[in-house]
């Protein structure tokens, strides 16, 4: 029977095997290939985010379509390819919106705003058939009202596995662009600096998307020595390890003319951070918030400096559409950087190393291989 790693209780894994499911009319049977393992996923093992014990966490996922139910096309969107076959490669949009809230009625191009979603790996349990409604097994079973991108031929298995978190990164460029105006001189442009906080996945990610979109200056900020080199070969142009030296606002202000970062993107997860972040921003700029996915406590900031300055702090939590990831898996199909030096894959059945913390740090981010 195929396998999958559940989680029965609070920082309990298990290695679990459950039948192939039969696939419904509606449905479709994936056969997962690689599945990463997102911060997300381990805050909600350890309890600091709602999971529906028993169940399969995961949701960043690469899998080829293995069983299509005969109306399954009435019911499942497809990006990239007109129609979906047996044998595709293809990602998947964890999120399955309600289409009946307020903000599915009124934000009809922003789902992650969607009140009562159905998320896959996490409020989606395995304790029922289809059981597979998670990334962390052998097969995933897509219920209807799900969203599947088809994946360019080129792309490998080991980089479009970031596709899910490069697609939080690209719609944050674009909601960044869309929202100011070049003309009144706070728009995105090539003269702009961009400080990230958090060298892991999404932290670089976010500095791979703002390099593709022509920023000037792209500074990092991390504890861990290797991450930051690493950092580097994604568009980071200056790195500073908080751990050695406190990060100082006049620091920044010499590597930008005095003004201080057009943006700040907290991608860590350190509530502290938030606060020194916004000493860094030059007035009018603009702070966005993505590395907090689960209460690990309060930040303190100074409202004189956020008032005198004009500054934005903005929440960034996914995508708006999955539109966002099959644009992802374009850029990372185009090759402008060496995104496969980002992943650590291990074999689903070494499940319990990614609970040790040492063994995390030593990649930006691990992934399961079927």
């Amino acid at each position: 029977m195929p396998a999958a790693v559940e989680c029965i209780d609070v920082s309990t894994l298990r290695l679990a095997e459950y039948p192939k499911p039969a696939v419904a009319e509606d449905g479709v049977l994936l056969k997962v290939l690689r599945a990463g393992v997102c911060g997300t996923d381990l805050e909600g093992i350890k309890g600091r985010r709602n999971l529906r014990h028993p169940v399969i966490p995961g949701h960043e996922v690469v899998a080829v379509v293995e069983k299509i139910g005969s109306q399954a096309h009435r019911h499942i969107r497809v990006f990239d390819t007109p129609a979906l076959r047996e044998g595709d490669r293809v990602t998947i949009n964890p999120r399955i919106v309600c289409g009946r809230c307020h903000n599915c009625q009124h934000l009809p191009g922003r789902q992650e705003m969607c009140l009562q979603p159905q998320t896959y790996g996490s409020s989606l349990g395995s304790g029922q058939p289809p059981y597979f409604l998670g990334g962390w097994a052998e097969h995933l079973y897509v219920l209807p009202g799900s969203e599947l991108i088809k994946l360019p031929d080129g792309l490998s298995d080991d980089v479009a596995v970031l596709c899910e978190p490069f697609g939080v990164a690209a719609a944050l460029v674009d909601r960044f662009q869309s929202r100011h105006d070049w003309i009144a001189g706070d728009g995105f442009g090539l003269h702009r600096t961009v400080l990230v906080y958090g060298a892991g996945a999404i932290g670089i990610l976010m500095a791979a998307a703002f390099a593709l979109a022509g920023a000037k200056q792209i500074i990092m900020v991390d504890v861990v020595g290797e991450r930051l080199a690493l950092s580097e070969s994604f568009g980071v142009t200056h790195t500073m390890n908080s751990a050695v030296a406190p990060v100082q606002p006049e620091a920044v202000k010499e590597m930008t003319e005095g003004l201080g970062a057009d943006i700040v993107v907290e991608a860590c997860g350190v509530p502290q951070v938030i606060g020194e972040g916004i000493q860094l921003l030059r007035r009018g700029g603009t702070l966005f918030e993505v590395g907090h996915l689960a209460n690990v406590g309060m930040a303190e900031i100074d409202p004189l400096i956020v008032c005198r300055n004009e500054l934005e702090i903005l929440g960034h939590y996914a995508y708006p559409t999955s539109q966002s990831l099959a644009f992802a898996a374009r850029l990372l199909a185009a090759g402008d950087f060496p995104y496969e030096r980002l992943l650590h894959t291990i074999p689903l059945r070494e499940y319990a190393a990614i609970l040790d913390d040492d063994f995390r740090k030593k990649t930006a981010r691990i992934a399961f291989r079927m």
